[in-house]
């Protein structure tokens, strides 16, 4: 059997001691063997009343790190039923799970838990002074405690939880009081906080979703209603539908969000920042081109749209920028010409209206310019607001490989579970809502394209699985109204305005969503009226 790990990390006096007591001393089992590894000596000892003769405590000699050969040493002398590693807090976590996670070790031992205590009166200056080392503590924990949560302002907390949560996507955060010295740290603690998983809990939930419907789908195919008189043909028109949506899409969304990932593991946002050109001409020109080579990934555009303004390229660029990039990425051109074979005019009509779309809210952008506090002044400018994006700049090639995959995962079940919710209400409006009214509406372009447009910011759907969608709509409603659908979602909807309110004033995001909403429809119309007559 394997003996479990436990790693209690954080900084000098954050608490660490005070959690191995807790552990100790929620241990039931006291026949139970435990090896407490301290590698960092506080001022809080092991309280004695845990210590009994299965509790051993080895302390790393100051100046030394702890190695796989030591606990191999502690594995065979011991044979322990769990060990406890207190780390120092100066040291990166990642070089202890690599001695960790080794081959050999993997055989006699496995990681349970990962457990940060941070100092919340400390957390500004240690995350100043020590960055990305932090940072990764954070982004590998499963259990955060915040301590000392009452020495700081509630405004200074609610920050720090917001940048834990930009860090860390998985992990559970916990909120203590410094008079409350860990007691009861477990019960009730968690009330207030979302469950959200490890990256393969997510997936498996992802799979049981589309699962489920199709298998209540295809349980109402299977039973015979005759008997009843009622006609259930709907039912095999929408489970086509919905399946053939997700059959032509997925194979797009997943090559999408590793290229995605690659581009968001090896080009860095200095890259861009440095290289983001300062002239106005030239920043419209290089904001459009730059879409082809930046990933579509929405926890990349944002964020790096507000490094760029932070380091002083043009808002109106920035915006261009912003805009252009999920439309006129490779994936989404490609997905978009298969989307409609045959079509290929409705690919060149996405990219081109998309980008005077961009530039022309770029070109208002520059007529009428925002204030110097467009963006929040806690917003994290180094961060991406996925878990694995924080600490993989200075990793082996070996380490960005392992995180291509673990990023694009993580993409992937974020954009996927909008995708399989969209491709069902696509699904059950096109079965359920009579011919009629859709056709009434499809005549309409004004209401049609206004309707698509909502369609489009209510979904919020990936732009590189979009198309697909769109289709399953041409036979009801006019193209114009499509391109509406095509347009105005990539560019603006409900997760890209959550993202924006944690970066962006509301004066800007207000000022951005009808500056886009109204050029869309107006590009539209316009577009209705030039090639459609």
């Amino acid at each position: 059997m394997k003996t479990g790990i436990e790693i209690v990390t954080g900084f000098l006096s954050s608490g660490k001691t005070s959690m191995i007591n807790i552990i100790l001393g929620e241990n039931i089992d006291k026949d139970k063997k435990i090896v407490i590894i301290q590698c960092e000596m506080g001022q809080k000892e092991i309280n004695e009343k845990e210590i009994n003769e299965n509790i051993i405590i080895e302390k790393i000699p100051k100046g030394n790190s702890l190695e796989e050969m030591y606990i191999k040493q502690i594995v065979d002398k011991y044979s322990p039923d769990k060990i406890i590693i207190e780390q120092n807090g100066m040291e990166t976590i990642e070089e202890l799970l690599n001695q960790l996670d080794t081959k050999s070790m993997r055989k006699y031992t496995r990681i349970e838990r990962i457990i940060n205590i941070i100092d919340c009166k400390q957390f500004n200056m240690l995350m100043g002074i020590l960055g990305n080392n932090l940072i990764n503590k954070i982004s590998y924990s499963d259990l955060i405690i915040l301590n000392h949560v009452d020495g700081v302002s509630d405004d200074e907390l609610e920050d720090i939880n917001k940048k834990i949560g930009s860090i860390n996507k998985s992990g559970l955060v916990i909120e203590i009081n410094e008079h409350e010295k860990f007691l009861d740290y477990t019960k009730n603690k968690e009330t207030n906080k979302i469950w959200k998983g490890t990256i393969y809990d997510k997936l498996s939930i992802l799979f049981l979703i589309v699962a489920s419907i199709y298998l209540s789908i295809n349980l109402l195919i299977s039973i015979d209603f005759s008997k009843f008189n009622i006609d259930f043909s709907n039912i095999y028109i929408l489970n086509t539908i919905f399946i053939s949506i997700l059959m032509e899409s997925f194979p797009f969304l997943i090559l999408g969000v590793f290229i995605s990932s690659i581009i968001q593991i090896f080009v860095t946002r200095d890259m861009i920042v440095k290289y983001f050109p300062k002239n106005k001409i030239i920043s419209f020109l290089v904001a459009i081109v730059g879409g082809l080579f930046f990933p579509v990934c929405d926890c990349a555009i944002v964020p790096v749209v507000s490094r760029l303004v932070k380091k002083g390229v043009p808002l109106y660029a920035a915006v261009t920028f912003m805009l252009a990039a999920p439309i006129v990425n490779p994936i989404v051109i490609v997905s978009t010409y298969y989307a409609f074979p045959g079509q290929p005019q409705i690919m060149i009509f996405r990219l081109i209206i998309g980008i005077i779309v961009a530039i022309i809210t770029g070109i208002l952008f520059l007529i009428f310019p925002e204030g110097e506090m467009t963006v929040k002044s806690h917003e994290l400018d180094n961060l991406c607001n996925c878990i694995y994006c924080n600490n993989i700049n200075n990793g082996d090639i070996k380490g960005k490989i392992s995180t291509i995959f673990k990023h694009a995962g993580e993409e992937f079940f974020d954009v996927g579970k909008f995708l399989i919710i969209g491709a069902l209400l696509t699904s059950f409006f096109q079965v359920i809502i009579p011919k009629d009214i859709i056709l009434k509406l499809g005549g309409d372009s004004v209401t049609a394209i206004l309707l698509m447009m909502s369609i489009g910011f209510l979904f919020s759907l990936c732009s590189s699985s979009d198309a697909f969608i769109a289709r399953s709509f041409l036979n009801q409603f006019s193209l114009s109204s499509i391109m509406g659908f095509m347009i105005l979602g990539p560019m603006i909807d409900i997760k890209n305005l959550i993202m924006l309110s944690d970066i962006f004033s509301k004066r800007f995001i207000i000022k951005l969503t009808f500056i886009i909403c109204n050029v869309t429809f107006s590009a539209i119309c316009f577009f209705t009226i030039l090639y459609l007559g």
